[in-house]
């Protein structure tokens, strides 16, 4: 199902999620509130366009790797407005609400004939709604990996997993590892918390979200590697030290193609 084929509570939703994830609430040199999204992808920028019927997607830009860049901006006054109306007091995140509570501020201070107050009540995402399909859109990760560990160099087994890495958000991480029922890890060098998907119960829970709450960015082709190497691996035949030399050459280019960039 296509963005523009969801209804409008979850094409918010999902906005709110990839926003939390990949946007950017800002304030300008003017004091101006200013909203930004970066992308490789063009496509995914004007589908967001389009969904909200306001902003601009310009490019491309070049990073300092050298790699191409497009960027979705929202800094008129009538577009800004709008946005606050989706965003103020649907976030999941507590640095997002931080950084568009400054943002509002802006607004409030430089532009609004009216003082806009910030709603603190926060979403709580579940299984059933198109947050968490945004937010993976933007932060999540599908991997895998096939081991070399015999004196042949031949793999011995294959891992597949999805992971969520987040910053300051320890309380929100650790729910969302207990809706997949997947394991997470705290690391206080940089207060990070990394939710790791490996098993095959949670791996079923992923895939059958993102069955019914599509990804719509480009990470929905790893996705799909992913999903297909899933079943592969579970489907009650796969023994890895009994597969043929061709058929582990076939499991070995799906774990690379679940790794390549899109």
């Amino acid at each position: 199902m296509k963005l523009d084929q969801l209804n409008e509570k979850s094409q918010l939703e999902w906005f709110v999620g990839f926003a939390e994830g990949d946007g950017s609430w800002q304030v300008d040199a003017r004091g101006r509130s200013i909203f930004i999204i970066n992308q490789q992808d063009p496509q995914i920028l004007n589908n967001i366009k389009k969904l909200v019927g306001f902003g601009q997607v310009n490019g491309p830009y070049q990073n300092k790797n050298g790699s191409a860049y497009y960027r979705y901006r929202v800094g008129n006054l009538e577009g800004t407005k709008k946005l606050i109306d989706i965003f103020n007091g649907n976030f999941v995140l507590n640095q997002t609400e931080k950084r568009f509570g400054n943002y509002l501020k802006a607004y409030n201070a430089k532009d609004s004939t009216e003082e806009i107050p910030l709603i603190k009540e926060k979403h709580i995402p579940t299984l059933n709604d198109h947050w968490l399909s945004g937010f993976i859109d933007a932060e999540g990760s599908f991997s895998g990996t096939a081991g070399q560990h015999s004196k042949e160099g031949e793999p011995l087994g294959v891992q597949i997993r999805f992971t969520l890495i987040q910053k300051d958000e320890h309380k929100t991480m650790h729910y969302l590892a207990k809706l997949f029922g997947a394991p997470f890890s705290d690391d206080k060098s940089n207060n990070t918390t990394r939710l790791f998907i490996g098993s095959i119960k949670s791996r079923n829970k992923v895939i059958k979200y993102l069955n019914a709450h599509p990804l719509h960015s480009n990470k929905n082709v790893p996705f799909t590697r992913f999903k297909k190497l899933h079943v592969r691996l579970t489907d009650g035949k796969f023994k890895w030290r009994l597969e043929s030399r061709r058929a582990k050459e076939r499991i070995i280019t799906l774990v690379q193609n679940i790794n390549k960039d899109v």
